[in-house]
């Protein structure tokens, strides 16, 4: 666990007869050296206000103490004491004043990351990043308060620095924390000699960290009578489960020789060194922090702090009262998900502020040590917390994450990715020769017949009828072609054009289908727009021997029915292909065919046909699901679409632009989907297969038709001859219609052909999880490695798009490519 420091210093302080010298050096490359006279006044103020302090704390955990008796509280003693530290602090600011060339190096960095932080539109947060390390080589120089060193102006928060003391032995820069522990934290308090004291209430204090943390406590009382409880102690530190931080309450001091010792038990102290080998253990198995919240841990911190350990101390004898107000408000911060130095200040901010007249002067006593550039011990959530923190976005990941989703749901965006997907899949296909089974080079007809009204018939049709026009559509004209198909056997038609006016000459067009009918039993679907109520005009057909399908769509998708018997409404091309398949049924003449004499809805009786056949056992094509279950029929014969349908019509599809979508495949030729015929070009010739063909009147893309589309890429590609071989040259149209639309539709209604289009937003979810977690996996690998793995990645990104153009074919799932890899490669990159 190393520093993220911006910017960091380590300062020197050596003792040397009656001088001072400092040496100052920046992980950027500064060095700058300095020269004072020994502050000998500033020791000696400090000395006046330890005197007051030690008369004014009258319970203190140290043990024999060298100056005796405490002298009881008077009470003018705490202003004495303040007036003091005022006296004592003003003198050693002006000491360390005299520093001004270190001082304008720091302040020359600080202000330099502030304004990078400002240019970048970052948060002042990562100011608190500066560190200064100290490391002083004298015992009473290492005793003053070096965290209130002020290095800034009063108006600049002091909380873009952080002061640290480090030992003076270590001799290496940054030092990294290893091995650390997994696994819920786990925290070992040693609860000592309470004489005089109340660790009860420390304990207290600790168990705030019980939801964070696992706590548990090594008291003397609870062992076991003749233990040894040295040997008990040390097993303990050394568990081999590990510890992440060891906090101690009781009686402490310093030692000349054996940096320390603490009071395990009344008369029982072990000193650090006795200690020391089992604390580098457990350092080995994962301990970072040591809180000893007892009196002069300077020593005691030192040793610790050089075995690479960090640790809060006293520097001086502190009262007992003031150790739980500290420890309480020190275990509360670090709950919170606060460093142990944050932890530390806050404390000390809280005894400072609202402890200020209680305790005075007590928040100058607690420092913190920590090896060289280490950073700061933090309680890392845990299980499911650790994952959940681990896996939320960050604000720039939220940001790209939520952008993109907003950009794949709007139409626009939606019909460009799409449009250039079919794309890719059209030339996929055809450089993969998968195409469905009856292939280009066929001889079988196809099932779909599109008779389209082009400017070429438009144009001959004007020769031929006076007063002809194309708004609406001439009704002799479709008359005419009415009588053609039903003379040539067609079977079902279906007019791909609004009959909902009364128009001149619509009696030719009435009689020609009222003819196909009654000879042929030709059964005819009419376009509607049901949203607008726009149905045929009585005197052309009527809906007790006509079937009345809706043209309207969404762009690109297949337009599916509510239910598969059609009770209420069907889509126009749903309509075609259920026709023809009843038209394909040996008994399709018992009671189901267009009778002009009909006191009922064809429709409804087509419904009902439908329903009373649906528990045959020689069913053809698939069931679909449905949305309603009151209109679920079971083994239904003649079901063709694959999705449920939305019984309200206000939530169609193409208001659900994140739902499941059915589209369209133009990866299809639409040689091989439909028969293409100018209606010029079929009026004079003959179709000897046209009974087995759904037919279909439409516009075929003349200037004032409604329903011209921007040419789909897909098309474009199978029409230009440059890509294509097997065809022979033809000019691209400039336009797309929606007839052409409704021949693809009921092409895949007959053949059982859907896409299922899998929303970008799913796909975008996914794709942010995957990068989410393949990027914590690459923080985890070395710099050569994680190269390694970016290499790999950007193949199964490529392996992925194949897999992707792959499955459209063979399972029908259009899995999206371009917004999930871009979100994917957001997280890596």
């Amino acid at each position: 666990m190393t520093t993220n420091h911006q910017s960091s210093f380590r300062l020197n302080v050596w003792q040397a007869d009656s001088s001072c010298l400092f040496y100052l050096r920046g992980n950027h490359g500064q060095e700058v050296s300095a020269k004072l006279d020994y502050p000998a006044k500033v020791i000696d103020c400090y000395e006046e206000w330890r005197y007051l302090y030690l008369q004014f704390y009258p319970k203190l955990r140290a043990r024999e103490l060298s100056s005796g008796a405490i002298t009881p509280l008077v009470d003018d003693l705490g202003h004495e004491l303040e007036e003091a530290k005022e006296i004592f602090l003003d003198v050693f600011q002006r000491w360390l004043g005299q520093l001004q060339t270190i001082r304008e190096t720091i302040q020359h960095q600080i202000f330099t990351i502030a304004r990078k932080q400002s240019q970048s539109k970052k948060t002042a947060e990562a100011y608190r990043e500066v560190a200064i390390f100290i490391a002083c080589d004298s015992v009473e120089l290492a005793r003053l308060p070096w965290e209130a060193w002020q290095l800034l102006p009063e108006d600049i928060p002091s909380g873009r620095i952080r002061i640290t003391r480090i030992p003076m032995t270590t001799q290496g820069e940054t030092i990294a924390l290893d091995n650390m522990r997994h696994g819920k934290p786990r925290i070992l308090a040693i609860l000592g000699d309470n004489t005089d004291l109340n660790l009860e209430k420390d304990k207290q204090a600790l168990k705030l960290l019980k939801g964070v943390a696992q706590v548990e406590f090594f008291d003397w009382q609870h062992q076991e009578d003749g233990v040894n409880l040295k040997a008990a102690l040390a097993a303990e530190i050394t568990d081999e489960r590990g510890w992440d931080a060891l906090f101690f309450m009781g009686h402490s001091d310093e030692t000349k020789v054996t940096d320390g010792k603490l009071a395990i038990a009344p008369e029982q102290l072990v000193s650090i060194s006795e200690i020391k080998e089992y604390l580098t253990t457990a350092k080995n198995q994962g301990l970072q922090l040591c809180v000893f919240n007892s009196c002069n841990g300077l020593k005691i911190a030192n040793r610790l702090a050089d075995l690479g350990l960090q640790v809060v101390i006293m520097r001086e004898e502190v009262h007992d009262n003031v150790a739980h107000v500290f420890l309480k408000e020190f275990c509360s911060s670090l709950a919170q998900d606060q460093d142990v130095q944050e932890a530390m200040l806050a404390a000390c901010r809280n005894l400072q502020v609202s402890e200020k007249f209680v305790y005075p002067s007590a928040y100058l006593i607690p420092s913190f040590f920590s090896p060289y550039g280490a950073k700061p011990f933090r309680i890392e959530p845990w299980g499911y917390q650790k994952l959940l923190q681990q896996w939320l976005p960050k604000p720039k990941e939220a940001i790209a994450l939520a952008s993109v989703l907003l950009v794949s749901a709007m139409v626009p965006v939606q019909d460009m990715l799409l449009d250039g997907r079919t794309f890719l899949q059209a030339v996929y296909r055809d450089s993969t020769n998968q195409f469905p089974r009856e292939g280009l080079s066929s001889a079988k007809p196809r099932s779909v017949l599109l008779i389209a009204i082009d400017q070429d018939s438009i144009n001959q049709a004007q020769l031929e009828i006076k007063g002809f026009k194309t708004q609406p559509m001439e009704r002799e004209y479709l008359g005419k072609l009415v009588r053609q198909l039903s003379n040539s056997g067609a079977k079902v038609i279906g007019i791909d054009y609004l009959l909902h006016t009364q128009e001149p000459r619509e009696e030719k067009l009435a009689s020609a289908i009222q003819s196909a009918v009654s000879q042929q039993d030709t059964w005819f679907v009419f376009g509607v727009n049901q949203d607008k109520n726009r149905k045929v005009f009585p005197k052309i057909a009527s809906p007790k021997w006509s079937l009345q399908g809706d043209i309207t769509f969404f762009r690109w998708d297949m337009e599916l029915p509510q239910d598969a018997t059609c009770n209420k409404s069907c889509p126009f091309a749903y309509l075609l292909a259920l026709s023809h398949q009843l038209h394909q049924q040996p008994n399709h003449r018992i009671g189901l065919n267009p009778n002009f004499e009909s006191t009922t809805n064809f429709q409804q009786q087509v419904s009902q046909y439908l329903q009373q056949v649906s528990s045959q056992d020689n069913a053809i094509g698939r069931r679909p699901r449905y949305a309603n279950a009151s209109v679920k029929p079971k083994n239904l014969p003649f079901a063709i679409g694959r999705r449920p349908r939305y019984a309200n019509a206000s939530v169609k599809p193409k208001n659900l632009p994140l739902g499941m979508r059915y589209i369209i495949d133009f990866s299809i030729p639409p040689e091989q989907a439909y028969e293409h015929k100018p209606a010029w070009e079929f009026l004079k010739s003959d179709f000897s297969n046209i009974e087995q063909q759904v037919v279909i009147i439409a516009s075929g893309g003349y200037d004032e038709a409604e329903d011209n589309f921007s040419l789909p890429l897909a098309i474009e590609y199978w029409c230009n001859p440059l890509n294509r071989t097997r065809k022979p040259p033809d000019t691209c149209p400039k336009v797309f219609t929606g007839g052409e639309a409704h021949a693809y539709m009921v092409h895949h209604f007959l053949s059982q052909h859907t896409i299922k289009l899998i929303p970008d937003s799913w796909m975008i979810l996914l794709a942010a999880l995957s990068g989410k977690g393949t990027m914590l996996l690459l923080l985890q690998q070395k710099p050569q490695e994680r190269q390694q793995s970016i290499l790999i990645l950007f193949g199964a990104t490529a392996v992925y798009g194949i897999i992707g153009l792959q499955a459209y074919i063979s399972a029908s799932l259009l899995m999206p490519i371009a917004l999930p890899s871009i979100i994917l490669w957001f997280y890596i990159i």
